[in-house]
Formats: structure tokens, C-alpha cells, sequence
């Protein structure tokens, strides 16, 4: 999916799920945008240091914030590596699914 497609899903979600005019949802995009890349990059600080915790912490937050704007997909593999984290678990699907979701994210972010 490219840039433009993500933007309308997430447009397409904040209308129906908050009730919002689609002048609305356009100027939200970019603060949750913002938001989401935030807490990617802490996600990426913290996969460097292997602190399990605080990395479950940033995977939940990533998945709250993919959740906000209706990327459920994505948000299945934050929680899949909230999970992870939660037991202990640092395997190489561990940084595949952190690169996974870096690259994604990035395609939408990304306003170059």
C-alpha cells in the first residue's frame, strides 16, 4: 500500500469512528502522524538497549496509536511484540517484526 492509500484508511477511520467532518480527519492526520512517529522512534532508541519493559511499554503505545487511526493490521504486530516482551521473549522475529513495522510506518510518515 502506498502513501496516499494509507492516508485515505486513516482518513476513512477517523470519520467513522469519531464522527468526523472529513476537514477534521484531514487536520488530525498529521497530529496523530506525528504521534506515531514519536513513538517509533522510541521503539527503535529502546530495541537498541534490549530493555524488554520499557520496549513492551513503546509496542503498546505504537499499537495504541495504530489502533487510533485504524491500522488494525499494524497493530497486530505491535501487540505480537508487546507480547514478546511481556514474556521475556527476544528472538530474531523479535527485531524482524521491529524492522517490519519501522519500514511500514515509515511508507506513511514519511511526507518526502
Amino acid at each position: 500500500m502506498d502513501r496516499a492509500a494509507y492516508l485515505h484508511r486513516m482518513k476513512e477511520h477517523l470519520m467513522s469512528a469519531y464522527l468526523l467532518s472529513e476537514d477534521k480527519a484531514e487536520t488530525m492526520i498529521p497530529v496523530f502522524v506525528n504521534a506515531l512517529r514519536s513513538h517509533m522512534d522510541r521503539l527503535a532508541e529502546l530495541a537498541a538497549d534490549s530493555d524488554l519493559e520499557q520496549l513492551g511499554r513503546a509496542s503498546h503505545a505504537v499499537k495504541g496509536a495504530l489502533l487510533n487511526v485504524g491500522l488494525h493490521d499494524l497493530a497486530e504486530t505491535a501487540a505480537a511484540l508487546e507480547q514478546q516482551c511481556k514474556n521475556g521473549v527476544c528472538s530474531h522475529d523479535f527485531q524482524a517484526m521491529i524492522t517490519n513495522l519501522q519500514y511500514t510506518v515509515s511508507r506513511f510518515c514519511d511526507d518526502r
